[in-house]
């Protein structure tokens, strides 16, 4: 049976630690292997460091798939695939690459284009999640909850975090299981 887990949190809330020992167990449990989808890009030296420390710290015989976009391909790239657990991390990153891509110039980015990124960020979301329920798989996504500080100082920002918020409430709403991470510790929400 499928089953999709919200991960949420502050940032270095210890969402992504969680996120992969649930995966690990759940991997452990079905004997079989771990997707992980790595949505992260390396846009400058500091991103570049972060994501080869996630490299590092992954077990070597989890997939790893490097991307923000295409989800509708995971089929195609794996069929029913040797793994009955995906771990996506995170929707943060996935957002953040289709805006590059989309609307790169934040001085002159329209509320359309933002709409537009947050609507493809949704149904790539949406080509996952179907997935995972037509192949019977345990789909673990993991978030950034950012709307919970100070108001960005940017347009461009505030822009992001609204559309953060809104696609964050949609996998929310279709996700089984929801754990927001506080300071290292799961509080269970759904």
């Amino acid at each position: 049976m499928s089953e999709i887990w919200l991960i949420t949190g502050g940032g270095r809330s210890g969402k992504s630690s969680y996120a992969e020992k649930l995966a690990a167990e759940k991997a452990a449990a079905d004997r079989s292997g771990v997707l992980y989808i790595a949505t992260g890009t390396a846009i400058d030296d500091e991103m570049a460091e972060r994501i080869k420390l996630h490299r590092a710290r992954r077990p070597k015989d989890w997939i790893t798939w490097e991307r923000y976009r295409g989800f509708s391909g995971v089929g195609r790239e794996f069929g029913k695939g040797g793994f009955r657990t995906i771990l996506l991390d995170c929707i943060t990153g996935l957002l953040m690459g289709i805006l590059y891509e989309e609307a790169p110039d934040a001085d002159n980015c329209t509320a359309e284009q933002f709409e537009r990124v947050e609507r493809q960020s949704i149904e790539e979301l949406e080509a996952l999640f179907s997935y995972a329920r037509e192949n019977n798989k345990t789909l673990i996504v993991v978030t950034n909850e950012i709307g919970m500080g100070i108001i960005p100082d940017t347009r461009y920002s505030r822009l992001y975090r609204d559309a953060l918020g809104r696609i964050n409430m949609h996998a929310a709403k279709a996700a089984d299981k929801v754990v927001l991470m506080v300071a290292g510790l799961p509080v269970v929400l759904k």
